[in-house]
């Protein structure tokens, strides 16, 4: 009978189980089609270090031990539950596991682990519990499950000691020779009985899993590794083209479920509601109504009423469907599932994808959505709609002609030229240089240490066109791609081999999104520059400024590039700098608040982000701030003027300091 009643809940839940995972399947079969199996040694690489090496979740570091003793806790106990069955159901175990001596210590030890990892997740949520994670009846009820399967096991193993000839032993089985001991000298019939409880409890305890696992957070156990295999090898600071040619509005972003990739929605399922990224959000982190963890939460939830009704239709057309169906089929994913000022409030920093330990993709979504209002919509912010005027009609945001004279050339006294003559460098200045005083200091500082270090550079000067970086983050592809397909046309032309550029935005556009079409040239960002230039000797700063200085890493040179060495070893090569790390630096960098087109779109006085900056940068006493890309440089420095901090901190470009030091 015993045998009967385990296998028609064991049959059952096993059931249920797989038929939800399917159901999963089948929903997320409904998205368009991805390529995630190429480059297989790449994938299998980066799947041991996020996954068996759990690089993400040990940024916490005793967190990260307590998760990685129940994962692998998982994997090693997991023969033992077959075998703990055949045991009792029919007296014998499986080869290789039941009585052998390795496995039997080697289990003990890990439930050993599991515990101390379940104890240190609880004492976690209990009594110090971090911001961003949140308790709930599910999450501290998984948890004891867990406990319960580990620790029944190791109780029903000591019984089993218990009932030998002499009692029980430490060897091989240490914690269940150890539990042994409580049953010694009981009668058998006690013995017995304890077993028989610790059995079913672990058995129970188990199918319960099955049926919690599927419709819960913690489905991540099976999709998360999938997930990170699939992740995108595409370089990180690059956003997927779209092809534009014969597009409709259909094909352009997304505005249903369906328009998502099977991968984004694969997604939804793979986020573990854990909230790292919304404690890595400088928006959320700011008090601005912009939060990553509910893209896939609300995702998640519309998947579930959405795709069961449209695999209804799919398997008979002619279905009526009822009323309040018919309804979540109108739900739009943008401003139904998603408000628009979430959409555009998204800076684009990357935070939420540094911070996610299951590799979900935040920002390609956001993206998608911005295509679709832009493209297809055509409802966007007015500011942006100038923005887009201005580029189309003059090549730069500002909308003012460009001269071979503009705020950087002019105020370096040297003259820009333009030509098919080029030497070894272009200096791709960029919009923000050449027109916006602030920026255009960084670059004649810069061009004054090229001189000075005997570069063989020029300009493009009157032809030198915006780059469309921030013309596709705000959604705008068409236009995007018409600039760069003009600029790298040209540019092949004149024969371009080498680019030099201080703004950390055109350097990621230029090094990883132009290559889409055929732009290949070596791009250098100028803290690479001067701190080779350094190395080699070619500049020698002299002058001792005494002063403290902090440095920001910029988004798109930092964490979209892993540019974080060569900025800090120019600023110690400076006589009497002294350099302060920010609480948040380097890959967890908080973002300024300019990125995604917010630089145009947020006024200074309204941007959160920017002004958490600011405090950062004044928490740590330094009286300089140093960054290394224009829009930073700007931002910053207006920002500490509307809150009044103007004189407790200065903000200035690297290049400035090394020129203030020479």
């Amino acid at each position: 009978m015993e045998r009967y009643l385990f296998f028609f809940l064991m049959s059952g839940s096993c059931m249920y189980f797989f038929y939800k995972i399917y159901r999963r399947i089948r929903y997320i079969r409904l998205g368009r089609p991805a390529q995630h199996t190429d480059r297989p040694l790449e994938r299998l690489k980066y799947f041991a270090v996020n996954v068996l090496g759990q690089k993400k979740i040990r940024r916490y570091p005793l967190f990260g031990l307590c998760h990685a003793c129940i994962m692998y806790g998982f994997v090693i106990l997991l023969p033992g539950i077959p075998n703990m069955a055949a045991e009792r159901l029919f007296n014998t175990g499986i080869p290789f596991v039941g009585k052998n001596a390795l496995y039997l210590f080697v289990k003990d030890l890990f439930i050993i682990l599991v515990i101390a990892g379940i104890t240190g997740c609880l004492l976690r949520r209990m009594i110090k519990k971090p911001e961003w994670l949140k308790n709930n009846t599910e999450a501290i009820g998984l948890l004891l499950l867990i406990f319960t399967i580990v620790l029944t096991e190791a109780l029903y193993h000591g019984t089993n000691l218990a009932l030998q000839l002499g009692g029980g032993k430490l060897w091989p089985a240490p914690l269940a020779g150890a539990l042994s001991d409580f049953f010694v000298n009981k009668p058998p019939e006690v013995i017995g009985t304890a077993a028989s409880i610790f059995w079913w409890a672990h058995f129970l305890a188990i199918f319960s899993l099955l049926w919690i696992v599927p419709n819960s957070k913690h489905l991540h156990l099976l999709f998360a590794p999938f997930n990170t295999y699939w992740h995108s090898l595409e370089h990180r600071g690059a956003i997927k083209p779209i092809e534009l040619e014969g597009a409709t509005d259909e094909k352009a972003g997304v505005h249903k479920m369906e328009d998502f990739t099977w991968k984004q929605l694969f997604e939804a399922y793979t986020c573990t509601k854990c909230g790292r990224c919304n404690d890595q959000c400088p928006a959320h982190q700011s008090g601005e109504p912009v939060k990553p963890k509910p893209l896939q939460g609300r995702f998640r939830k519309h998947i579930e009423e959405r795709a069961p009704l449209l695999l209804k239709q799919k398997s008979r057309q002619d279905i009526k469907l009822a009323a309040a169906e018919q309804a979540i089929l109108k739900k739009n994913i943008i401003g139904d599932v998603y408000k628009k000022d979430f959409i555009w409030g998204c800076a684009m920093c990357g935070s939420c994808e540094e911070a996610c330990p299951v590799s979900v993709e935040h920002t390609p979504k956001i993206i998608a959505m911005r295509r679709h209002l832009v493209f297809a919509k055509k409802e966007y912010p007015g500011e942006m709609r100038k923005f887009f005027s201005n580029i189309e009609s003059h090549g730069n945001p500002w909308g003012v002609a460009r001269h071979d004279n503009n705020c950087w050339s002019a105020s370096s006294g040297n003259k820009a030229i333009a030509g098919s003559n080029l030497a070894e460098y272009v200096f791709f200045a960029g919009c923000a240089a050449s027109f916006d005083p602030k920026a255009g200091r960084a670059a004649a500082a810069l061009n004054n240490m090229m001189r000075k270090a005997g570069l063989s550079f020029t300009t493009l000067g009157a032809d030198e066109w915006c780059c469309g970086e921030t013309a596709r983050r705000m959604g705008h592809e068409a236009l995007f791609q018409q600039i760069a397909k003009n600029n790298i046309r040209k540019w092949n032309q004149l024969g371009v081999r080498k680019i030099i550029t201080s703004c950390a935005h055109c350097y990621n556009t230029l090094k990883n999104e132009y290559p889409q079409f055929g732009g290949n040239w070596e791009v250098i960002h100028h803290s690479v520059l001067l701190a080779g230039l350094l190395k080699e000797g070619r500049l020698k700063p002299t002058k001792n400024n005494n002063t403290t200085i902090t440095y920001h890493d910029p988004c798109y040179l930092g964490r979209y590039n892993d540019v974080y060495r060569e900025p800090r070893e120019i600023l110690r090569a400076l006589p009497g700098v002294r350099l302060l790390e920010m609480q948040r630096s380097e890959n967890w960098s908080f973002c300024c608040g300019a990125g995604g087109g917010r630089f145009w779109t947020k006024a200074v006085s309204e941007n959160l982000i920017a002004a958490g900056r600011v405090q950062q940068v004044v928490a740590t006493g330094a009286s300089v701030l140093c960054t290394a890309c224009p829009y930073c440089q700007m931002l910053m420095e207006e920002t500490a003027a509307c809150r009044g901090m103007q004189e407790q901190i200065q903000v200035l470009d690297i290049a400035e300091l090394l020129e203030m030091a020479m």
